[in-house]
């Protein structure tokens, strides 16, 4: 059973809705090859009737750790790091409650030290 509130992850493609469909399931997929967490889209609000629009029309995907663990959050900023390094142009975006962190191809020093301050923040959570 899953706990605690999910992550939001985003995958910021410079409006490109082609590649952030593509970067989303791509990513999406390797997230869900790790053990201990559940990873699926963010359900949007059904469009209008009549509407051209689909259910994933804001694409983002929802994580949440299966069992409460101090590992969940390292885990998964990890596995994104590594998955935006294949392709220095990915961004992704989590945001877990009123914390946000972006992630990119490019870290520097001081994506390191937010992305250690995100873990402060969220390593004792699952």
């Amino acid at each position: 059973m899953a706990q605690g509130t999910p992550y939001r992850i985003e995958v910021l493609a410079g409006g490109d809705p082609l590649r952030t469909e593509r970067w989303t399931r791509s990513l999406r997929d390797d997230l869900a090859e790790l053990d201990g967490l559940s990873v699926g889209f963010v359900e949007s609000a059904p469009g209008a009737p009549g509407s051209k629009g689909g259910a994933f029309t804001d694409l983002a995907l929802a994580v949440t750790a299966l069992v409460a663990s101090k590992q969940a959050a390292p885990v998964l900023t990890t596995a994104i790091i590594e998955w935006c390094r294949r392709e220095r142009r990915r961004v992704v975006r989590i945001t877990k409650g009123d914390a946000t962190l972006e992630i990119t191809g490019k870290p520097g020093a001081a994506q390191q030290e937010l992305v250690r301050e995100f873990l402060r923040t969220f390593g004792d959570e699952g």
